[in-house]
């Protein structure tokens, strides 16, 4: 089974899923919808998305607005628990056509030295896109990093200490490798 499929089969059983998130939309699941958004924060084109994904262009047209507003209504809840599954499955999405941004996903320094100059930018969003990053570059970086440092070594936490208190040094150039979309279909 493929990481999509096992994606799109997982979520809807998954128990934190709200009540209101767990039938399908004019045929058109909640993992539907969030791979779609995960794919429109890289600006893959929708209609390439819903071919892979097995969806009718109509039913999500259809569907569309009405999981944005029972989304939207379900983040920020109380627990906050739907907040972190929205999180993880769209960074699991943007997981499914990742690429390459050199330094940024190989090099911790050159990824500290990258937040803090988009801490320091007037727009972090801009300098994100001038370097060719899209949102979903940024959330799919920020998620490696994450995980990486839960189990890192005290050494590369040093070195995220020193990183941020040191002198600012000059952004790294980036190398942006192209998406591959759709990705190729995984082997058993």
């Amino acid at each position: 089974m493929s990481t999509r499929d096992a994606l799109l089969l997982s979520l809807p059983a998954d128990g934190r899923i709200p009540g209101a998130l767990r039938a399908p939309i004019e045929g058109v699941s909640i993992a539907h919808y969030l791979v779609v958004e995960a794919a429109q924060l890289d600006g893959l084109p929708v209609p390439a998305v819903l071919e892979w994904l097995g969806v009718p262009r109509r039913a999500f047209a259809r569907a569309e607005e009405l999981w944005s507003e029972r989304v939207a209504d379900a983040l920020g809840g109380e627990d906050g628990g739907f907040d972190a599954l929205y999180e993880d499955v769209i960074g699991r999405a943007l997981s499914l056509w990742a690429r390459a941004v050199d330094p940024l996903d190989r090099d911790f320094g050159a990824w500290m030295t990258f937040q803090r100059h988009a801490l320091e930018a007037d727009d972090p969003g801009e300098l994100a896109r001038r370097a060719g990053l899209t949102r979903g570059d940024e959330l799919r970086l920020a998620r490696l990093w994450r995980g990486r440092l839960v189990e890192a070594e005290p050494e590369l936490v040093a070195l995220a200490e020193a990183a941020m208190s040191g002198p600012l040094a000059p952004l790294p150039a980036l190398t942006v490798s192209p998406f591959v979309f759709p990705p190729p279909e995984e082997r058993p």
